[in-house]
């Protein structure tokens, strides 16, 4: 257990650390802010970055969403951002060419992030994007293109994974790397529930109308899977290229949740005259350098009072198992253990040791940054994020098929 401790140590001052060098003239733009978590980025102070922000958006109820999240994060005194707005129809063909070190904030409609990632590169943005950057087989090949591009000119495309930075999955990563203690990895499962409406401070979070159309949003297996197979990858092969060709696709399936119009008009506002089935369930098999894995995502409308969202995931070692636990037996936290010849442990780290989700925003856009001012931004980083998205999209077409 002396070793779990100093391993909980070294988790919370990496998530401590942040970047403090100096880029002036570094210049945020956000296109099409569609999801709060566009706004979520600018939450605290950005070391360097200039207070002006430029937002290229139609008109609408999301961008006024968004800059009224940006007023509020001024109000609060740590942040005073100036929104420099060009509203309209032609706001993506408005958008100029970018100055050194100047970047794009994506988070919002799916169906056009990969466009909006590929014009970004092509007028010299680096970009931050949330996910997913892609989800149909037309929307990869353009993010293969915008990484070719970006290649080329320098650029940085970076995948807003905040789950990286959580508390538990840094612990996690140190654990599977000790070959001692875990083995050689034999394979993973993960599944994970979630749900469209929540309710804060007695009111129903509002979702935008296209959440619910999967063409627009994505196919569940092509959204919240990012995550999973992400931090599979950044946990099972630290700082390594787990490149297409070490995939192998096995299976995968999918069928719909049913959205009554009551529910809808309760999560947005909005309103449809019957029943909708919306494809946010499914599952996916395939291999990675032989390694099997299985993910399962599902998406219920509301959980029931005093329950919350699950997740459950097992990676599998010649020597040890590690689990990460979510549902009723641990009251909805997410907890971790390591189980070793049918023992299992605990790895107690504190709720309150663990840095916020809303948190984990900052600390990607800090790393995005180094990797901008650094010019330093690993090669992995680009392998495996095409990688991710080779095999949501694939689950797609195979699903479909």
């Amino acid at each position: 257990m002396m070793k779990f401790g100093g391993l909980i140590f070294t988790v919370l001052a990496v998530v401590a650390s942040g970047c403090t060098c100096r880029c002036d003239s570094s210049r945020i733009v956000v296109i099409d802010p569609g999801h709060f978590h566009a706004s979520l980025a600018l939450k605290h102070h950005l070391d360097g970055v200039s207070d002006e922000v430029s937002v290229y958006a139609p008109e609408g109820k999301e961008v006024d969403d968004f800059l009224a999240a940006v007023e509020s994060f001024n109000e609060s005194g740590e942040v005073s951002w100036k929104c420099d707005c060009h509203i309209g129809d032609d706001y993506l063909s408005a958008l100029p060419k970018a100055g050194k070190g100047d970047m794009v904030i994506l988070a919002g409609n799916n169906e056009l992030k990969s466009e909006y990632i590929l014009e970004s590169v092509r007028k010299g943005y680096n970009v931050l994007s949330d996910k997913p950057m892609a989800i149909s087989s037309e929307g990869y090949a353009m993010l293969e293109k915008a990484y070719g591009i970006a290649r080329k000119k320098g650029l940085v495309i970076y995948d807003l994974m905040t789950e990286r930075y959580d508390t538990l999955n840094l612990a996690a990563r140190r654990i599977l790397s000790d070959r001692e203690i875990f083995g050689e990895i034999t394979g993973a499962s993960m599944s994970s529930v979630h749900h469209f409406c929540k309710i804060v401070n007695g009111t129903p979070t509002r979702r935008p109308e296209w959440y619910y159309d999967v063409q627009k949003q994505g196919e569940g297996i092509a959204d919240v899977t990012t995550h999973l197979i992400d931090i599979f990858f950044w946990q099972c092969f630290p700082d390594q290229p787990v490149p297409v060709d070490s995939i192998l696709m096995k299976s995968a399936s999918h069928f719909p949740s049913i959205i009554t119009p009551e529910q809808f008009h309760m999560s947005t506002g909005g309103n449809v005259e019957s029943c909708m089935e919306v494809l946010c369930n499914g599952s996916m098999d395939f291999c990675v350098s032989g390694i099997p894995v299985r993910i399962e995502v599902r998406w219920d409308f509301i959980a029931p009072e005093g329950t919350g969202d699950t997740y459950e995931a097992c990676i599998y070692g010649s020597k040890a198992a590690l689990k990460f636990v979510q549902n009723e037996s641990t009251g909805y936290v997410r907890e971790l253990f390591l189980e070793k010849d049918g023992c299992p442990v605990h790895i107690g780290i504190p709720v309150e040791a663990r840095i916020g989700h809303e948190d984990h925003f900052s600390k990607v856009a800090e790393a995005f940054l180094g990797c901008i001012r650094n010019g330093n931004m690993p090669e992995w980083e680009s392998v495996n994020t095409l990688t991710k998205y080779y095999i949501t999209t694939r689950a797609v077409e195979m699903a479909n098929e």
